[in-house]
């Protein structure tokens, strides 16, 4: 009778489990309030079997509680030459953790990783998503597949996102005993569990119970806030190549094995090159007219085929179609460069505006970008290969202001690229204006931009139409009606280019007009729109991420028949958040602004948010300072 009872009571229980696996009900609340989305289980076991076979096995589990989490819902991974996936399932539970659906991996939609600059890449991809609206809701991924060659190691970022709490995560390392392990934690502060299996070694970092985190304005990138495991082999191997990442120098090395016959230019562009370069002394300008040569006759698309994420295609590729990804482009601008007699590198960075910086203490896989670095004597020029337009020697923030690894015959070394500071930064707006009895306001303004404030406008004029340019200036202006006449832009390109800015400006009721007085706020271009709440309890720092200085001048002429009835003060602050003045003059029919801020990349402690606040909350004072004007009477 027993034995009866506990076969009953074990069937109830696998039944019980089966129906509600994943009831919300047991989330702790501190884990659900004010959050999107739980991760109520995320596991990862890489087991290395060699330096270049691998075994990986993926388990997620979210629960959603409200729209903001939708893209939870579902999932996506992708395949290679590299990797193979042996299965791949999906389950969907409603709120009591009830089974609805299961999927199996013949059910994952298979896509082309090909796309708008994508021109070839053998990597597909496996997905989908519930579309599943009844909030709340739990899913569940596994995955198992198989790396032929590594290349890197996956980081450990437990916690995904703002306003993502975790119940469990995991990640478990297996390695041949004489595998050498090399990681480096944050915001984790104890080792990892080190244990054995099957004969190899184990090395597993654990979290539970971590409640979200909002992201603070302007605080630091998220690998700063949340525990974070970077991980990654020494000795490694993929598609026959192999090589070493415990120092930047045997990075190099490989990376220098990957460039290997890739550089042999074919003798009718070897003919160009000294065709243009031949009779040129300097050699800043035949960097010049060779980087001009790579952009009126090549592209930039993404191909992507076997190790083709990290090697180049050779130059007679590029010669031959006309095109090529950011690695085969820089490999040709360094052979154009060096059959010209000048010695370029090819360098490895990671870019974007937004990119983390480099970790130099932790030699790995940090890059996403490649480019190319011309030493001179005095200084060192840097070219952007995938850009048809910008001018030799300038990169803006896609790749200044960081570290990068340069590769040279004798392997890699961590150097810095060109350094935009404040005076290099620079947006300087001139606007002469009028306002007429009615309060419109005619003006032409000039504004010009260099340094990493070029970038963007430089985009804007030389890639968009002219409706979205006019669409983009229109957004830029802080007048409630306004109209554009008309606009042009004059680049001046050089390694310090800059761009000249020319808008013509109407605009009704710029001037409010009530009775004998009219209200005019002449800083109607730059105003600060920023406003910061006060938070006593700020956990970040404060990160000032550019350097910059704005200076405005703005002149106006006002109807005849007006004088002044107040007058705003000027203002001026200096503190270490930055510098800023606006300063106001009324001489007879003119008014005149003065206006200048100035600042710094820099960093603050939590403490000193609450002054932040003060700092510009004084700014956006003053930015919408008001002149009144009486009419006087006949």
């Amino acid at each position: 009778m027993c034995r009866k009872l506990v076969l009953v009571f074990a069937v109830f229980f696998i039944i019980a489990k089966i129906h509600a696996q994943y009831p919300v009900a047991a989330i702790p609340d501190s884990l659900r309030k004010d959050t999107r989305v739980v991760t109520r289980l995320s596991e990862k076991i890489f087991e290395i079997r060699s330096p270049g076979k691998a075994t990986v096995h993926e388990h997620y589990v979210y629960t959603i509680l409200n729209e903001t989490g939708k893209n939870f819902g579902g999932y996506y991974t992708d395949y290679d030459r590299f990797k193979s996936i042996n299965d791949l399932t999906g389950t969907l539970y409603d709120a009591s953790g009830k089974e609805i659906k299961h999927i199996k991996k013949k059910d994952f939609a298979d896509v082309t990783g090909s796309g708008d600059e994508t021109l070839m890449t053998d990597t597909r991809y496996k997905e989908y998503n519930f579309g599943y609206g009844v909030y709340p809701y739990t899913v569940e991924f596994e995955e198992d597949y198989d790396l032929n060659g590594i290349r890197d190691i996956p980081d450990w970022v437990p916690q995904e996102g703002s306003g993502i709490s975790v119940q469990e995560s995991r990640f478990m390392l297996m390695a041949p005993a004489d595998y050498n392990v090399r990681y480096k934690a944050f915001n984790y502060k104890s080792d990892p569990v080190m244990g054995d299996k099957s004969g190899k070694k184990t090395y597993t970092w654990e979290v539970k119970n971590l409640a979200h985190i909002d992201k603070e304005v302007l605080s630091p990138i998220w690998h700063e806030l949340v525990p974070y495991v970077m991980m990654a082999p020494s000795e490694f191997e993929a598609e026959g190549y192999k090589g070493n990442m415990a120092t930047w120098l045997d990075f190099g090395k490989f990376i220098n094995t990957l460039l290997q016959g890739k550089n042999a230019l074919p003798d009718a562009v070897k003919q160009k090159v000294h065709e243009l370069t031949d009779n040129v002394k300097d050699p800043k300008e035949k960097i010049k007219l060779l980087y001009s040569y790579l952009q009126q006759n090549t592209r930039y698309i993404s191909i992507q085929l076997g190790i083709g994420g990290w090697q180049p295609f050779d130059a007679n590729y590029v010669y031959t179609k006309k095109y090529g990804d950011c690695k085969a482009l820089s490999n040709f601008m360094v052979a154009l460069l060096n059959e010209a007699g000048i010695k370029a590198n090819y360098v490895v960075i990671r870019a974007g505006d937004n990119a983390a910086p480099l970790i130099k203490d932790f030699p790995c896989s940090q890059f996403n970008h490649a480019t190319v670095c011309v030493p001179m004597q005095k200084d060192t020029m840097w070219l952007e290969c995938t850009s048809q337009t910008l001018p030799a020697g300038y990169i803006g923030d896609f790749t200044g202001n960081r570290e990068a690894l340069m590769i040279d015959e004798t392997g890699g070394h961590v150097i810095s690229t060109k350094r935009y500071a404040s005076k290099d930064n620079q947006t300087i707006t001139h606007v002469s204006g009028k306002i007429d009895e009615t309060g419109k306001l005619t003006a032409d303004i000039v504004t010009r931009y260099t340094g990493i404030d070029y970038y963007d406008t430089h985009a804007e004029a030389t890639e968009l139409s002219k409706d979205d340019q006019l669409r983009l200036l229109k957004e830029e202006i802080n007048l409630a009606t306004y109209d554009v006449p008309g606009f042009s832009y004059d680049d001046h390109k050089d390694e310090n280019p800059y761009i000249d800015e020319r808008v013509q400006v109407t605009a009704d009721g710029c001037a409010s007009v009530t009775g004998k007085r009219m209200f005019f706020t002449p800083n109607f271009l730059s105003q600060s729109g920023v406003r910061l709440e006060a938070d006593d309890k700020r956990k970040f720092d404060v990160v000032y991420k550019n350097d910059f200085t704005h200076i405005d001048t703005l002149q106006f002429q006002v109807p005849g028949g007006y004088s002044i009835e107040a007058m705003p003060k000027d203002v001026t602050i200096a503190n270490e958040f930055g510098n800023y003045e606006i300063h106001f003059k009324v001489d007879a029919d003119k008014v005149y602004v003065n206006r200048k801020y100035e600042r710094s990349a820099n960093r603050f402690p939590p403490a000193k948010y609450n002054d932040l606040v003060k700092f510009y909350d004084n700014m956006y004072k003053a930015d919408r300072s008001k002149i009144v004007f009486v009419k006087k009477d006949s």
